[in-house]
């Protein structure tokens, strides 16, 4: 990663990003007397910024960038606070409305039924009020939070079905795990004798399965749900409404582009018409496009590979799936194996807490290579999900294959959405070299940290999310969101201090500067998205999407950066959050 080079007073490498007064017509709009860092290839700092329409026309000194000014030219004075390239967020999901929390935001809003419900007892009275309102069989479908119901607390079906024993109870907690209770099980049929690739029915003590439902065992509730009570049941408009909710909170958070991480090929209209509706207030969006090949859909992932191939051969070139300025087709998006919450990620190493368990493989080598390789021929990136070190090296493998099979593809900028176990050191060596890069999420380190101790040895727990490691060896790495929290600000901490939400430090050798962590939620985003030349830096002729924060985070204790909060969110010249 880049070093930082701090030039006070404005130096020649940073005047020669200004242009002068000769050359340049006069701006819209100027920041001045802030500590801009430019994030370029120096990492220099400037003190004020010209920008014409929806881009950057100068850099450099107060004084210089004053004398552009025209009599239109609005001047904004930033009274010293830091400017910074708009952040990007590698890794979001369409869902609901962020829950407030200390360090951002987690996804989706927890339905007011069952919000605040943080013991047992609560959620079953919560349970218990559902009941009452609703018909005799109606399914009630509700959500908890990850940090407030770590593991060892959750409810299951004997709780369930004391206050429910008629209606089928199905509450997720976290995106990897389904509890459920009696009613629920015989709908979908499962039994003791029930198993699931790619997933688990975790059972109790008697041999019973206890209501914990993992990964893509999942499915086979989903399955006998309604659909108004899957995601999405709620219909188009109530979709776009969340959607559209979720987007103006992030660039609250000073987010000024996305990568949505995985968008079905039905619903990629829905995200053109929620941008042809409020595109001027929303986030610059890439959008990845999510296939479903294996167990999560499908028993006989055979039948997957037929339906994934057919989608990859019916979408159409990715520079023609949207029209709308602030959106751009990304990567193929598939999912190897388990999150780290249930947890059920596929290691290489049998998990601490459970002798000869090693997690779940969701999708099968030959199913993923068969896709994945189809996916190259169309001229597609992939964007990987891959948690545990097993999916890593059973990834970066089968890329290696198909690399040398496809030809012409020197410059795929696969990447891989995760990477929370650190891979051996022989397949960090191999994506350096092939550069098949990583979409870290550092806020797991917040939310999940504590996590990892059920699974990982004390080494493997400790290199954890590991960013330095993989910077060692030469793999690019951006930084983003997943299911929270949400914000930069979170990242940037997290990355850095590598605490969780209890304070505990997760592995310090893993931690990275905040120089880099910046980087990282700028510049590489828009790397691994084919865009570095026109975004993740302030920089003459790059867009201007910048962040103006309160507090700048490299004269403070990176401790403090939890606490620092955006001021305004400029996307394209245009401030669309102030404070």
């Amino acid at each position: 990663m880049l070093a930082f080079t701090v030039l006070t007073p404005v130096g020649r490498q940073a005047h020669a990003q200004t242009a002068s007064a000769a050359t340049v017509s006069a701006p819209d709009l100027i920041y001045e007397n802030a500590r801009v860092y430019t994030v370029n290839a120096k990492f220099e700092l400037a003190q004020a910024v010209a920008i014409r329409g929806d881009k950057i026309v100068a850099v450099g000194s107060t004084a210089e960038i004053r004398r552009l000014a025209g009599p239109q030219t609005k001047v904004v004075d930033l009274a010293g606070k830091p400017l910074l390239p708009g952040f990007a967020d590698n890794h979001v999901h369409l869902g609901g409305p962020l829950q407030p929390w200390k360090y951002g935001g987690m996804i989706g809003e927890l339905p007011a039924w069952i919000r605040g419900a943080d013991t047992i007892p609560k959620v079953l009275e919560a349970i218990k009020g559902q009941v009452a309102t609703l018909p005799k069989g109606s399914w009630i479908v509700g959500e908890l939070s990850r940090e407030q119901w770590p593991n060892g607390t959750l409810p299951g079906r004997i709780d369930f079905d004391k206050v429910a024993p008629d209606n089928p109870v199905a509450i997720a907690r976290g995106p990897h795990t389904l509890l459920v209770n009696s009613a629920a099980l015989k709908a979908a049929r499962i039994t003791r004798e029930t198993t699931a690739e790619g997933g688990e029915i975790v059972h109790g003590p008697d041999g019973e399965p206890n209501g914990k439902i993992l990964e893509s065992a999942r499915r086979l509730i989903w399955e006998v749900m309604p659909p108004e009570t899957r995601e999405g049941g709620g219909g188009k408009e109530a979709s776009l409404a969340e959607w559209h909710k979720l987007f103006t909170q992030l660039v609250d958070l000073g987010v000024t582009s996305v990568n949505i991480a995985g968008v079905r090929p039905a619903d990629l209209k829905l995200v053109q018409e929620m941008y042809d509706r409020w595109g001027d207030e929303l986030p610059r969006a890439v959008v990845q496009v999510r296939l479903w090949p294996g167990y999560d859909h499908h028993a006989d992932p055979e039948i997957g590979v037929k339906e994934s191939i057919a989608e990859v051969d019916a979408l159409p070139d990715p520079k023609t799936i949207f029209t709308h300025p602030k959106l751009k087709a990304g990567a193929i998006k598939m999912s190897i194996d388990g999150g780290l919450s249930a947890p059920i990620m596929w290691t290489t190493k049998p998990y601490e807490n459970r002798p000869g368990f090693h997690g779940e493989q969701r999708i099968p080598d030959s199913v993923f290579y068969r896709v994945a390789k189809r996916a190259h021929e169309r001229g597609w990136q992939l964007g990987i999900h891959v948690m545990g070190d097993g999916a890593v090296v059973m990834v970066v493998d089968q890329l290696e294959r198909i690399y040398k099979e496809v030809p012409g593809k020197d410059d795929t900028r696969d990447y891989l959405h995760h990477v929370a176990v650190m891979p051996p050191e022989s397949t960090m060596k191999k994506m350096g070299k092939l550069h098949i890069n990583v979409a870290s999420q550092p806020g797991f380190l917040l939310a999940l940290g504590s996590y990892a101790d059920e699974a990982l040895s004390p080494y493997d727990e400790a290199h954890q999310d590991p960013s330095r490691s993989l910077l060692n060896h030469g793999v690019r790495v951006s930084y983003g969101s997943d299911a929270g929290p949400y914000g930069p600000i979170a990242g940037i901490y997290a990355a850095v201090t590598r605490r969780g939400w209890n304070d505990v430090v997760h592995g310090a050798e893993e931690a990275v500067t905040v120089p880099e962590a910046i980087e990282m939620h700028t510049l590489e985003p828009a790397y691994f998205n084919f865009e570095e030349a026109v975004r993740g830096s302030i920089e003459p002729g790059k867009l201007a999407d910048l962040v103006v924060l309160d507090t700048d985070p490299m004269t403070i204790d990176p401790v403090r950066i939890q606490d620092i909060k955006i001021e305004r969110t400029i996307i394209g010249g245009k401030e669309i959050f102030a404070r």
